[in-house]
């Protein structure tokens, strides 16, 4: 008998966290959220943490090279931020802020990559002295993205949004790229 009443409590008490928002988890549309956003970054996350090959001892080809993973990965910041467009609103407190954030990050990003290719396209390959120059500061961008957070940190934020995150496929398999890459 007394094992049939602690039976009882322990699963009224189980009925009463689930109600009160215990440990029943992230719903299943903040799941699905938080996997449309994390999708949205990967060919970015990507694109990023695969740098260019530069060969020093080939100006001409350095620069071109450097000039091509520029591009790319700008193609891939908008198509990011493309998609971060669509995600609709968040079901989830601090879920818009955060992608407020991410798209914030994403254009500054995409705009100091436009610069460096700017210098870029200015430099003459065959003056030594300008290649000096321009050369390391185009390379300034790439700089910066081993200084970013990875891009589901964010996530974090809330309860809810981590949770999420967690159940998200494409966020854990961005969150595994970025580790890759970083």
């Amino acid at each position: 008998m007394r094992t049939r009443r602690i039976s009882c409590t322990v699963a009224a008490l189980a009925a009463l966290a689930v109600a009160c928002g215990g440990p029943a988890g992230p719903s299943e549309e903040a799941v699905a959220w938080t996997n449309r956003v994390c999708d949205a970054l990967s060919g970015f996350t990507r694109a990023a943490t695969t740098g260019p090959q530069i060969d020093p001892a080939d100006p001409v080809a350095a620069v071109q090279e450097l000039d091509r993973y520029l591009a790319a990965t700008s193609e891939e910041l908008q198509r990011s931020l493309t998609a971060l467009g669509a995600v609709g609103g968040s079901p989830v407190d601090g879920g818009d802020a955060y992608v407020a954030r991410l798209e914030e990050a994403l254009r500054g990003i995409r705009s100091g990559f436009d610069t460096a290719r700017e210098q870029l396209a200015a430099v003459d390959v065959s003056n030594a002295e300008q290649l000096a120059t321009a050369v390391p500061g185009a390379m300034a961008p790439l700089q910066e993205l081993r200084n970013l957070p990875s891009p589901t940190e964010g996530l974090r934020d809330t309860e809810e949004l981590g949770a999420a995150s967690e159940q998200a496929e494409q966020c854990r398999a961005l969150r595994s790229s970025a580790a890759q890459g970083g």
